[in-house]
């Protein structure tokens, strides 16, 4: 399992963390440098939805549904 992430965490979390109209994720996926999607809530626990940042995955295969990237065991690698 390759992947390459860079996550921005702020120095202290925002005021309206906890507001539910708030985007929640802020951490999008590629793979092979190919944009997959904007909101992966699988890759970010709510209660970090103030951590953004982007995770490039190689294993990843470019053809992939919302349905597959729901059950794909890479993702989940990728999560711990």
């Amino acid at each position: 399992l390759e992947f390459k992430s860079i996550l921005f965490v702020p120095k202290r979390a925002p005021f309206d963390m906890f507001e539910k109209k708030k985007k929640q994720n802020n951490i999008k996926l590629y793979v092979r440098r190919v944009f997959i999607s904007d909101n992966c809530d699988d890759l970010c626990p709510e209660w970090l939805s103030f951590v953004k940042g982007i995770v490039d995955s190689e294993d990843l295969p470019l053809n992939i549904s919302r349905e597959m990237l729901q059950q794909n065991k890479i993702l989940k690698e990728i999560k711990k």
